[in-house]
Parts: C-alpha cells; structure tokens; sequence
C-alpha cells in the first residue's frame, strides 16, 4: 500500500501536487549516551524497527583528543579515551541487550568525536532515519551546554526524529 501526502504547490498548472512518503526505513540510527532519554530513544526505535523491519543501530560517541605535544598530557588524554571507549561499549552492549526484538537485527557502533557530528557523519551511509533523545533543558541551559539533538536537525543529511 503506497501513502500518499496531497498539498497545494501554488503552481497555475495545477492546484494540488502528490508526493509519497519516504520507503520504509532499512536502518535506523540511534544515538546513545547511558542517560534515560537515550534509553527512551532507544526503545522507541526498537519498537519502529520491529514494526518495518528495519536493522536497529546504537551508537555511542566517545572522547577523541587531538594531537598533543606534550607527552604526559597525550598519556593522559590516551587513558581517558580508553576509558571513555569502554564505557561507550558497555552503554551500547547494555541498551543492544534491553532493546532486542525478535526479528531485529541490532548492531552496535562506538565511535570518536563531538555526539552530534559524529552521528551525522555516521547517518550518511545506509542509514535512513536517525533517533536521539531530548533532555528538555531551557533556553540558557542549551546555550551553554549545548544541544545534541538540536545540532543533529541543523546538520544532519538524514530525517532526525527526537524523542521526548
């Protein structure tokens, strides 16, 4: 059954245009930090995956330090990351656990770098829809922290869905 979305174009020719709606989604990225809103996200992506067959992927961003000269701090800067890559492979073992499906294929990814643009450098391949979760902090909050969920929609090449 093909889904068709009918809206007006303001074209002369004609008054209204048709346009189906995205396939089905195949892979589903979702990002995952530990927190309970990733863990929302994460659940609810499962449960999209389930309904369309589509692959499930979770992923975790982690520390990646740049290039440092001083060799103490690059020693230092090298244990934090190990650390960081463990603890992302726990998350995502952990939420791959709680979120399988019968019928849902998960896989697991951690990867270096900034969560937003590691995730959308990550949903320029296979993937056809990306799924993070919200923390719901204010307006100064987001400004001085900063928003992963609203960095992903600016630069995501991908349909982001944000759940709350």
């Amino acid at each position: 059954m093909r889904r068709i979305l009918v809206g007006v174009d303001g074209s002369k020719e004609s008054p209204t245009t048709c346009r189906s709606f995205p396939r089905r989604p195949r892979c589903i990225l979702v990002g995952v930090d530990g927190s309970k809103e990733s863990r929302d996200a994460a659940f609810y992506a499962a449960e999209l995956a389930k309904a369309t067959g589509a692959k499930l992927m979770l992923a975790c961003a982690v520390f990646a330090h740049d290039i440092l000269t001083d060799p103490e701090l690059a020693a230092r800067t090298a244990h934090w990351e190990q650390e960081d890559q463990e603890r992302g492979d726990a998350v995502v073992k952990e939420i791959a656990a709680a979120v399988a499906r019968p019928g849902v294929d998960v896989e697991t990814v951690v990867a270096g770098g900034p969560a937003a643009a590691t995730l959308a450098w990550m949903a320029t391949g296979c993937v056809d829809l990306v799924v993070v979760g919200h923390r719901g902090r204010g307006a100064l909050a987001r400004l001085l922290l900063g928003s992963v969920a609203d960095r992903l929609v600016q630069i995501c090449p991908k349909p982001v869905l944000i759940v709350h």
